[in-house]
Parts: C-alpha cells; structure tokens; sequence
C-alpha cells in the first residue's frame, strides 16, 4: 500500500511496477485500489484502516505536502497491527526539514501551513518514535523502493526460519535431557516470546527448570511476562527457576513491586510462598513492602511466617516477622484465623 499525500501521484506508477516485479498487488488511493463502501456513513479514515489491516507492506512517501490521513491515521494503524512499513523521504525535503529546524526554533514562524505541519510530523517520526526515514531522489525512487522492500522480505524469510526452526525445538522439548546447548537458548528465546503460544512457552520453560539453564534475567522477565498462564507458572516455580543464592535483594524487591502493581490475585499469593522457598531472611525483608490491602495475602503470609517459624532465629529478622503478623491482623474479621494468627505473634514476641 503507497501511503501518502496527493503529490505521492510522481512516485505511483515506478511504485507500481516495482510492486508488481515482486509478484504483489499495488493499492494507493489515488487510482481507487483501497478497501472501501461507498454508503451514507462513508468515511475515508476507515477506508484507510481497513487497507492497512489487509495489506502486507505499507510504504510511506514524503514528497512535498503533509497527508492528514496519511499520519494521523494510516501511520498509527500500522504501529497497532504490527504491520512492516516503509518510510521514503525526497533529498531535498528531508534537507529542507533539516534547514528549518537547525535554524527556525519557534515552528510558527513558518508562514506555510502545510510545510509547517510536514516539519512537525517528520520531526515526530525521528525524534518521538525513532523511526528511519529513507531518503531518496525522483531518479532514483525505483531502486530505493526495491532495495527496502528487499530488506523487508529478507527479514520475512528470516522469520519463517525461526518458525521453522522452533516447530521442529517443539518436538524435542519433552526430553529436555537430550537438548543441546543451542537447543536450550531457542527453548529460551521461545519461553520469553510474549508473541508465542503460551503452551509452547510453557513446555520451554519446564525444559529449561529440568536443566536448571535460565538465567536470572529469564525468570524475572517471565515474573512480569503479560500473558497470565507464563507469569503464573513462572512464579509457582520461581525457586526451580531462578537458581542464584542467595537471591539478589533486587530481584525480590522487583518481584514484590510487580505483585503490588497486579490487577491479578493470584500473582501475589503465588510469590508469598515462593519467595520463602528461596530465602526466608531475603524474603521476610523483602516482604516487608508487600501490599497487604487484600484479605488472601495476608492470611498466606501469616500461614507462610509460621511454617517457618523455627528458622526465625535472628533478632531483628523476628521482630520484621512481628511486624508483618500486626499488619496481616489489620482489619481483618476472621475469628478463627485472627485466634491462630494472634497466638502465633505471642509466641514470637515471648521468643523475641
């Protein structure tokens, strides 16, 4: 799809041509190839939209003139859908745009609407999103066009590769014992993939706890993976997946931010318990800024304090367990747990 304003009409027959040399279908507006229903509540917004959903490559110009349609809406669709895109700028524009905002600080000053609204949006594409924009010249657009469109379609076989390449990690994952070491860093790869079917991910990652081959920076970023299933697991087995000891005080304090920033109950009341698994002094530490607001955590945590009860010996680690029991009674009515939990702080303080 050729994205642009009406003076994108220089470019659209070499667009065309080039499209079609690579066995594609070319759409721009200009010739009506673009999704569209003529109807009373036609909008071109939605037209736009809706071709750039079914495209496979949009190929922006910037020639002369700013296209509202073109940024504010064609652009935006793309970034949503993930859709791989182009960005061609004329030489002697991007020189322009780089000769005004060198030396015209103050953008209303440029008399011109349109130029000082093609200023603006090319300064947000490099400056706010960090995109590339390919600069070209008339004489030269074909071969431009040719060569970038090629680089995406390398790109394209690039990942089929990978596809194809974990389909066949996939039928291994089950005998984790005879992975080699490459195959542990694509179960790796696929593990931290948020893209990735979740079970897929989660076969990998029981791969990599069998041979204990995840690296701390793996398991924290799957405690914060946005997929519920992978960040639950994650967590469930948190001990078996991240091997250092003792934990690093980061770690457990990224992990107790994350839960405390959860809409998802269950991510907090897993890390309870698997936070202890791997240090009960790290832990009841780190614990200490825990988010108690919620009734199942605090009885969790008060269960989890007295199962390791025995292992408070260390004065000041007792009194932060004290601390963390006052606070899992706050407003809490449950007499029967409130009676067990209470009996439990008169033994700490006798103790302490």
């Amino acid at each position: 799809m050729l994205c642009g304003a009406s003076d994108m009409a220089d470019v659209a027959d070499q667009f065309s041509l080039v499209t079609r040399q690579f066995g594609a279908e070319p759409l721009h507006y200009l010739s009506g190839e673009i999704n569209h229903l003529n109807r009373l509540s036609a909008d071109w917004n939605e037209n736009s939209r809706e071709t750039v959903a079914s495209v496979d490559l949009c190929v922006f110009v910037i020639l002369r003139r700013h296209g509202d349609i073109t940024w504010n809406t064609e652009l935006k669709e793309a970034l949503n859908a993930g859709k791989p895109f182009i960005i061609l700028c004329l030489s002697s524009t991007y020189d322009m745009f780089l000769n005004l905002t060198r030396n015209v600080p103050d953008l209303t000053a440029i008399k011109d609407n349109g130029t000082r609204k093609l200023i603006r949006t090319m300064s947000e594409l490099g400056s706010e999103r960090h995109l590339t924009l390919v600069q070209f010249d008339m004489a030269n657009f074909s071969d431009v066009y040719r060569r970038e469109a090629s680089r995406i379609f390398t790109a394209g076989l690039s990942s089929l590769q990978v596809r194809f390449q974990r389909e066949a990690l996939a039928g291994i994952l089950s005998a984790p014992a005879d992975l080699s070491t490459a195959d542990l860093a694509a179960a790796e790869e696929v593990a931290l993939d948020e893209f990735e079917d979740k079970y897929f991910r989660k076969r990998a990652i029981f791969a990599l706890i069998d041979r204990a081959a995840a690296s701390a920076e793996t398991a924290a970023a799957l405690v914060a993976s946005r997929e519920q299933g992978v960040q639950r697991l994650a967590i469930h087995h948190l001990a078996d997946l991240y091997r250092q000891r003792p934990p690093a005080p980061e770690f457990l304090a990224d992990c107790v931010s994350l839960a405390n920033h959860s809409d998802d109950v269950g991510v907090i009341r897993r890390l309870v318990p698997a936070l202890f698994q791997l240090d009960v002094t790290a832990a009841i530490e780190a614990l200490a800024e825990l988010d108690l607001s919620e009734i199942g955590t605090r009885r969790k945590l008060a269960g989890e304090l007295e199962a390791y009860e025995d292992q408070l010996v260390d004065p000041a680690i007792r009194e932060l367990a004290v601390s963390l029991l006052e606070r899992c009674m706050q407003d809490t009515k449950d007499v029967g747990w409130l009676a067990r939990c209470r009996a439990y702080l008169d033994r700490l303080k006798t103790t302490s």
